[in-house]
């Protein structure tokens, strides 16, 4: 059912690894967009301590509650890193951004095929 429609399959998602991406993408941008509205909205109903929102313990929504969860579980501490190079000049092809190998060296072909080899992120 999986399976992509092109090799036979019913083209469904997997719905628990779907929801945990969409779910992992609400815990990137807590990380890095403080200044958004719906920070400003969570961290007014949930509380921040120490640049990180709060739990809210049991009066907290249940999309709330799995956002906690999955923030907080060992994968994404591990897997997720926000600090790239000194800050100021962060190159995509060069820096390190997970699993401490650069993707020049982790893609080397892809990176031998780019045309702006030292284009940065802003």
């Amino acid at each position: 059912m999986c399976l992509s429609k092109e090799v036979g399959g019913l083209g469904v998602k997997r719905i628990r690894e779907f929801n945990n991406a969409l779910l992992g993408k609400w815990c990137w941008r807590l990380l890095v967009e403080k200044e958004s509205l719906w920070y400003r909205v969570l961290s007014a109903r949930y509380g921040e301590e120490g640049g990180r929102l709060l739990d809210g313990g049991r009066s907290a929504s249940a999309w709330w509650r799995v956002i906690v969860a999955l923030c907080t579980e060992a994968w994404f501490g591990t897997h997720v890193i926000r600090a790239v190079g000194n800050g100021k000049n962060i190159y995509f092809w060069s820096n390190v951004w997970a699993s401490g190998v650069s993707f020049k060296e982790r893609f080397s072909r892809l990176f031998e095929l780019s045309v702006d080899k030292w284009v940065l992120v802003i």
